[in-house]
């Protein structure tokens, strides 16, 4: 396990997002990682009787890719982070800040998945 403080110093949310939470890398290729776990999340999300009031995602990185398919269950969604620059990465996304990380393809693949819902 990596020592909290070289997390918190080192984590670069940026390369992460680029490398893992986009539909496709550099070459063109397809991220089947990212596909996969969001066709997953979809059937896991769609299930009779998985709601409720609040969803808490502790350790959410930078990333928002893990709840689009809950947001229709859940009337809150509260995501923790331990770093600072994953939660800073994420509120530029929220107040639509220059640099932000793009979530749109990955927000279209999702409602295309649950049949643009």
């Amino acid at each position: 396990f990596t020592d909290a403080e070289f997390y918190q110093r080192s984590f670069d949310p940026q390369e992460y997002l680029r490398e893992f939470c986009s539909l496709s890398n550099a070459q063109g290729q397809p991220n089947t990682l990212l596909t996969q776990s969001l066709r997953s999340l979809s059937k896991m999300f769609s299930l009779d009787g998985l709601s409720g009031h609040t969803l808490i995602d502790v350790g959410c990185g930078p990333t928002i890719y893990q709840l689009l398919s809950a947001c229709e269950r859940f009337q809150e969604i509260i995501s923790l982070d331990y770093t600072d620059r994953n939660r800073w990465e994420l509120e530029k996304w929220l107040k639509n800040e220059p640099g932000a990380f793009d979530w749109s393809p990955v927000v279209k693949y999702v409602c295309e998945l649950e049949g643009d819902r």
